[in-house]
């Protein structure tokens, strides 16, 4: 899939701290990290961040408002670590499902994936406790711990660092007690 993806689009290196691409700018591509660390966040006027999710290796990402609706990209994508990703443009993606009908399942298919997954979110956000959005973390995004800041955990989990530290210490002493 990488030497077709390449096909499609151009190969790029971006440093840790580097933007794919930044909330409010044009544009539309379609990002494959190949291999490293992205996080995709939302900024308020007055500075405040809010992550959306994190993506890594083997993973897409692009604003679906840039993407399909024309409109300027919703949210920004900041690189963690260097990262090697494939930068696929917009009207390359659109050209490819309108030459080749049999890739609209596949899209579909990752579409409803997207959908899913957007839900889930939004159920975490508003039906959990952020206890629990953290415990839920741990367990799908284990790999993701020793490589992402506290605060940037905070942010994904929508509470400020000091509750994820009360958090941590909280459920640090549950789990080390003997079970009854």
């Amino acid at each position: 899939m990488n030497e077709q993806l390449k096909k499609l689009g151009n190969v790029r290196h971006f440093p840790k701290g580097a933007f794919l691409f930044r909330q409010g700018d044009s544009g539309g591509n379609l990002f494959f990290i190949q291999s490293g660390l992205v996080k995709a966040y939302y900024e308020t006027l007055d500075g405040k961040e809010f992550i959306k999710s994190f993506v890594t290796g083997g993973e897409f990402i692009a604003s679906m408002q840039a993407t399909v609706a024309g409109n300027p990209n919703s949210f920004t994508v900041l690189s963690l670590e260097d990262s090697v990703v494939i930068d696929i443009p917009k009207q390359a993606v659109l050209n490819l499902v309108t030459d080749n009908p049999g890739l609209t399942d596949v899209l579909n298919s990752m579409l409803l994936k997207l959908a899913m997954k957007k839900e889930r979110r939004e159920y975490e956000l508003l039906c959990m406790s952020p206890e629990e959005r953290y415990l839920l973390f741990c367990e799908r995004e284990a790999g993701l711990l020793g490589r992402l800041s506290q605060n940037d955990i905070a942010r994904y989990l929508g509470i400020t660092p000091v509750a994820l530290s009360r958090i941590r210490r909280r459920v640090g002493f549950l789990m080390d007690r003997p079970p009854e």
